[in-house]
């Protein structure tokens, strides 16, 4: 039921004078839960924006554990999966400092 609606049904024969207050409060609460959720989705996703510089240091150390672990085949996976994630979210950029296994 929209406001609209709701004054020009029920709480026109009662008492809007006294419901249009609770009224104004619960779309006030619903915009606050709104914008909180907003503020809520947007908040991680800008903590986590890291330069280059900072996304490759990240790559490098993983292939190094990879390659530690012995396990070349998770090694080159690390590698590739890394390398295109890289790619992606750096408009094609690579990480030349990071050699394939």
């Amino acid at each position: 039921m929209t406001l609209q609606q709701l004054v020009a049904g029920p709480l026109a024969d009662c008492c809007w004078e006294r419901h249009s207050r609770a009224i104004a409060v619960v779309l006030m609460r619903t915009r606050l839960a709104a914008a909180a959720l907003v503020v809520a989705l947007a908040g991680p996703a800008a903590a986590k924006a890291v330069t280059l510089d900072q996304a490759c240091q990240t790559f490098a150390s993983k292939v190094s554990t990879a390659q530690a672990s012995g396990d070349m085949t998770k090694a080159k996976n690390v590698y590739s999966e890394g390398s295109k994630r890289i790619a992606s979210k750096f408009n094609g950029a690579t990480c030349p400092q990071v050699k394939a296994p």
